[in-house]
């Protein structure tokens, strides 16, 4: 490999995005709803994004909660698959550091064992 190509990959690996997990959830075909608090990575963030393991989860709905007070909803109609993850959620400028993330969700798309959600946020 050129010297200048691997140059370029070094260089383009160090400014990629790093997405933080914010918090975990098990949900389970008992509730279709339920929320997250953002304890281990504080700081303002960009975008989050929800991930799912152990079994697909049709999410509906998200609602950010921000230090401020502020809310920031979003309506989603998507099926994240198993070991998949959701488009990225931007926030509001002015809105960035997250207290807690309540989220909807289609119980009858999570597997019988349940499903591991995970919210994952970039600053």
């Amino acid at each position: 490999m050129p010297a200048a190509l691997l140059l370029f990959v070094a260089l383009a690996s160090q400014f990629a995005p790093t997405w933080l997990e914010l918090g975990v959830r098990t949900v389970t075909r008992d509730a279709d709803h339920d929320s997250i608090a953002v304890t281990g990575a504080l700081g303002a963030f960009r975008s989050v994004k929800l991930t799912a393991t152990g079994s697909p989860v049709r999410f509906r709905r998200v609602v950010l909660h921000f230090e401020n007070g502020a809310d920031q909803p979003h309506r989603l109609s998507e099926l994240v698959p198993d070991g998949g993850q959701s488009h990225s959620i931007h926030l509001e400028a002015d809105e960035r550091a997250l207290r807690r993330i309540d989220f909807w969700y289609d119980e009858k798309s999570v597997g019988r064992k349940g499903a591991v959600v995970q919210v994952i946020g970039r600053h």
